[in-house]
This record gives structure tokens, C-alpha cells and sequence, in this order.
């Protein structure tokens, strides 16, 4: 049995994975960032256009021009967090020539290069490093060339350029201005202190890419980070809304052939609401393993209510889909309990509110033995517009469909640009109930379930 190639192609095969540097034709605006003759230089880029690539080959350009010259040469790639560094080192082995790797270096998918370091046989070395820890992660070094994968903090990019000072090394950096204010290396670039190529998100840059699939990816960009993720601006726009990939197409009706069925779970998600002093609950069903998610009913107190209040009504809407409070599988709201008795544990003081509204006895209660324990949700910097993404992310995938009751929300999709504070933002509170339970499935996938009836 054969593999169905020739010799001569056998030969061709074994030396392209021995040397995929020799193989690798960059694209035409990767190309003009590589011939700039620039000590300090950068490539912005947008989305998918294969910035950490074209870092990959720079690295191992600069190495190859050192060992002709009989130099050794000392590297380093700078990455915001490990879990970035591996997916950089994973593009780094696979461009990696491996004619010059010494014995030493070893590469492991879930860990990266040992020691976070590629070691050639001449004795020069390209080191991984994060800027987790802050500048000092990465400084005492003297270095030949160093390159930063996505946006640099100011101080770590000062310390970066310190650092092949000594040398007269090169600096070089490709990124989505997104993530860290950016003016600090805008101003450099417009002084002529630092080369740039800007790499807008197209099929000529991306040559891997379909203009259908160039479309999906504008579509499920956040409209106010399309400049920055698409066409490689350093600053976005105030959008006019944020969910910018929502249409009324994503809406559906009971006897409509987009909604749920199947097997699928039963969620609920909750924000205190800041318009009305009270509570919003948003009621959706979810194929986890899909990743997809049908928002189905919402609750939104009217006027200053009690929790005890909320939850009968809460629980009322639960019975009219025939669905107990014990069959919820996953439940998550808003640590602020703004709006209600100022009680830190606001989701703990609803949980048992819904228990008691359900007959189960005080004693029982006190005891912790409730039928559903409502989980705070997922917060942190950024966790808003993070969320933000997931879900015009989903909605441009159609994984998130909204039942055409759910008037609070469709009104949230509609209209939200994106404001945390003030009067633009009083529609958000069931995008808030919504993305507490939502995001979480829409990110991931894991297994389980249970078959939901409804009437």
C-alpha cells in the first residue's frame, strides 16, 4: 500500500516540514511590513489577517541573517497572558526551520516550548514571556530583536525598546488595536519615530479567506470595534448601536420553525434593574453542546416590588410553560443589589424567596435546601463589552433567537449603543438578565441536558 505520493514528492514533503520558513510566501501587505527598513515597526492589522504569522517569520528572518553573519542571536516574544503565548508558540514551531533547532527544544500542544524557549544549535535562543506580571516580567536581558504579539502597555513597550538599545536591535510589533488605550503609539507612528503597515481585514490580505467569510466576520464584529478590528483604525467609533448584527429576522413566534425544541435546558438570568428600582428576569432554553440559546419570556417588576413580590410573578411564568423551579438547570444574576434591600447576597435572598413562593418549608430553607441556588454572575473589566461580543457574535451565527414576547430585550437589542450609565442605558437591563445566563453557554461547550415540554 501506497501513499500516493512520487518520490520526488515525498522528497519535497520531508523538506518542507523539515524547513516551512523556505516555504512560506507571505501576502502582499505582510510582504511591504517585511521589506520596510525600519529599526522600530509595526503591523496593524485587523482580524484573521495573520499578524502572529508574519511575527513568526520575522523572528526567524532576523535569526537566519545572524547565523550567515556567524552571529548568535537573542530573541523575544512578548504575549499579554500564557494562554495567548501558546497559541503564538504553536504558530512559531510550525513556521520553526527544523534543520536548526537544537536537541533541546521541545514542543508540547497544551504547554508550548520548554522553558517557554526555542534553543537553535548555533546557541541563540527566541524566549517566550508575558506582560502578566507587569514591565519587570521582562526585563535584565540585552537583546538582538524583540517582538510583541497583540497591544503592548506603555511601560512594556518602553522596556521593550530599552532592551536592544545596547545592540541597536529591532523592535517590531503586530496588533488589533483593541484591548489598551493606544495613543501613546499612535503618536510615534505619526512622528516618523515608528514605521507602520496598516492590514485592513479583506480577501486581498487574507487569501485563506472567501468574501462570504470575510462578511461573517464584519458581521459579527461589535460595530463600535470594526474600525480597530476590521480595517486596523487605532480608534473605534460611538457606535449607533451595539448588537449592530440583530434584525428582525432573529425573532420568532410560538408556531415559528426557528424555535425551540429538542432537547434542550432551562435557564434563568437576572439584573436588578436601575430604570425601575426592580427586577428583571429573562427566561431562555439552551442546547448547551450547540452553544445555542432561545431567549422564550421575560418578567420585569413594575414599580418599587418586593422580592417576594418578583418571585411569585417569576414563578407564574414558569407555570405557564409547565416547567418547576427545580427543573431550572442553571440560573445566574447581578451581584449589585441595587434597586432592592441593599443585602450583598441578593441572589442567595431571590433563591430562597422563589423557594418559599413555592411551598418549600422555612426550616428547609434556613438549612440551605432550595430548589434552584441562583449564581452570581460573571463580572470583571471589559466583562461588558466581552459580553457585548459574544452575543452579536452568536446573533451573526443565528445561535440566539428572541421570542417576539420578550419586548424588554428586542427593545435592548434594538436600541443599546453600548452606554453603562445615564438614560442610554435603561435598555439594557434584560440584555444584562440576558448575557449573565447566556454568555456562559454561548462560549463554551459541555455536555448534559434534559428534554423540555412546552405548552
Amino acid at each position: 500500500m501506497t501513499d500516493g505520493y512520487t518520490p520526488g514528492q515525498r522528497r519535497l514533503l520531508r523538506r518542507a516540514l523539515l524547513d516551512p520558513l523556505a516555504f512560506h510566501k507571505p501576502t502582499p501587505v505582510q510582504q511591504r511590513w517585511h521589506d520596510l527598513d525600519a529599526r522600530i515597526k509595526v503591523l496593524v492589522g485587523g482580524n484573521q489577517v495573520g499578524k502572529t504569522t508574519a511575527l513568526a517569520f520575522a523572528a526567524f528572518t532576523a535569526f537566519l541573517a545572524f547565523l550567515a553573519a556567524g552571529k548568535q542571536f537573542r530573541g523575544r516574544v512578548v504575549c499579554y497572558s500564557f494562554p495567548q503565548s501558546l497559541v503564538v508558540q504553536a504558530k512559531f514551531w510550525a513556521m520553526a526551520p527544523k534543520w536548526a533547532l537544537s536537541s533541546d527544544t521541545h514542543f508540547h500542544p497544551s504547554r508550548g516550548f520548554r522553558h517557554r524557549r526555542i534553543m537553535f544549535r548555533s546557541g541563540s535562543v527566541i524566549d517566550f514571556v508575558t506582560t502578566e506580571g507587569g514591565s519587570l516580567s521582562m526585563a535584565s536581558a540585552t537583546l538582538d530583536w524583540i517582538g510583541f504579539d497583540e497591544p503592548p502597555d506603555p511601560s512594556s513597550w518602553a522596556e521593550g525598546v530599552a532592551r536592544v538599545t545596547a545592540t541597536g536591535g529591532k523592535v517590531v510589533a503586530t496588533l488589533t488595536p483593541v484591548g489598551r488605550p493606544m495613543g501613546y503609539l499612535k503618536e510615534q507612528v505619526e512622528a516618523g519615530v515608528v514605521a507602520a503597515v496598516t492590514a485592513p481585514l479583506s480577501v486581498e490580505n487574507c487569501p485563506w479567506l472567501t468574501q462570504e467569510q470575510v462578511d461573517e466576520v464584519i458581521a459579527a464584529t461589535l460595530e463600535a470595534e470594526r474600525p480597530q478590528r476590521i480595517y486596523g483604525e487605532w480608534e473605534g467609533v460611538t457606535p449607533s448601536r451595539m448588537l449592530s448584527a440583530f434584525t428582525d429576522d432573529h425573532l420568532y413566534d410560538d408556531d415559528s420553525d426557528e424555535g425551540p425544541s429538542g432537547k434542550l435546558e432551562v435557564g434563568l438570568g437576572f439584573d436588578w434593574a436601575e430604570r425601575s428600582m426592580g427586577t428583571v428576569a429573562e427566561l431562555v432554553l439552551f442546547d448547551r453542546e450547540a452553544r445555542k440559546v432561545w431567549s422564550f419570556d421575560e418578567y420585569e417588576s413594575q414599580g418599587a416590588t418586593t422580592i417576594g413580590q418578583d418571585a411569585i410573578s417569576i414563578l407564574a411564568m414558569l407555570d405557564r410553560y409547565g416547567i418547576a423551579l427545580d427543573e431550572v438547570d442553571e440560573a445566574r444574576g447581578d451581584t449589585n443589589s441595587l434597586g432592592k434591600s441593599r443585602l450583598t447576597t441578593v441572589n442567595r435572598a431571590m433563591s430562597e424567596a422563589l423557594a418559599r413562593a413555592s411551598g418549600v418549608p422555612e426550616l428547609a430553607i434556613s438549612r440551605g435546601q432550595l430548589p434552584l441556588h441562583i449564581r452570581g454572575a460573571r463580572k470583571g473589566p471589559g466583562s461588558v463589552m466581552a459580553g457585548a461580543r459574544t452575543l452579536n457574535n452568536a446573533l451573526a451565527g443565528w445561535r440566539w433567537r428572541i421570542h417576539r414576547r420578550c419586548k424588554r430585550l428586542v427593545e435592548g437589542a434594538r436600541h443599546w449603543k453600548g452606554q453603562k450609565t445615564g438614560r442610554g442605558s435603561e435598555v439594557k437591563d434584560a440584555l444584562d438578565a440576558t448575557r449573565y445566563i447566556a454568555v456562559p453557554i454561548l462560549d463554551q461547550k459541555t455536555k448534559g441536558g434534559m428534554t423540555v415540554r412546552l405548552r
